[in-house]
């Protein structure tokens, strides 16, 4: 049940952030924190999450689709592939979750391609996505620099009339990152920080005080 909420609740995610969306093919993808929200600002060092919904909402199917997730800059997120989980969805409404195998992975490192890729055809026997079907994929990372970290995806397909694979469609998303502990995020910040504040209240009392003296002289 907590599997199924998790997943209804990522599907409410996407629909929020990518509304409007119309392309037959189309892969989105967004960075989620600790409770499920896409990230605005993350600290470093924060476990966040990357998911990449793929959809096929076309009359034709995808051949042997799969999508390379680039990190800009490289050094933005340490992913780690252990915890990639895919839920693909056939065209009959059925469903199926699987977590990624190290010796039969479908989410990897490729050194060719200097990219994270996730084999979305490994969850059918066909390798091809069919008209209806759509999948999503998680997996954790940890923030491990400061700035602006951009999670790039490109949905691929192969064409037998070029006879190559083909880019499909294509998002990104962006988030800052900042060294913690920092306002955005709670974080109290002392008044001896600044001082402004003790220099206030240092005025305000010596008005009062020196407003009595004024009255008693009067």
């Amino acid at each position: 049940m907590r599997k199924q909420a998790t997943l209804f609740l990522l599907m409410i995610t996407f629909s929020m952030v990518f509304a409007g969306a119309v392309s037959a093919q189309e892969v989105e993808t967004v960075v989620l924190d600790g409770n499920g929200n896409p990230v605005e600002i993350a600290c470093l060092g924060e476990n966040v999450t990357v998911a990449v919904d793929v959809n096929n909402t076309g009359e034709l199917d995808i051949e042997d689709p799969y999508v390379p997730i680039y990190i800009d800059p490289e050094t933005g997120l340490d992913i780690d592939p252990a915890t990639a989980i895919m839920t693909y969805y056939y065209d009959d409404g059925t469903y199926d979750t699987y977590n990624n195998d190290p010796l039969d992975p479908f989410f990897e490192w490729c050194d060719i391609h200097q990219t994270w890729e996730w084999w979305v055809g490994w969850a059918v026997e066909d390798n091809d996505m069919w008209p209806g079907e759509a999948a999503i994929l998680t997996v954790k990372g940890t923030v491990t620099d400061i700035g602006p970290i951009t999670v790039t995806a490109d949905l691929v397909g192969w064409d037998e009339y070029t006879e190559q694979y083909e880019i499909l469609d294509s998002d990104s998303y962006t988030f800052q990152s900042v060294p913690c502990p920092h306002p955005c995020h709670g974080a109290t910040v002392p008044m001896q920080a600044t001082g402004s504040p003790l220099a206030l209240a240092a005025l305000g009392l010596l008005s009062i005080i020196g407003g009595a003296i004024y009255g008693k002289l009067r």
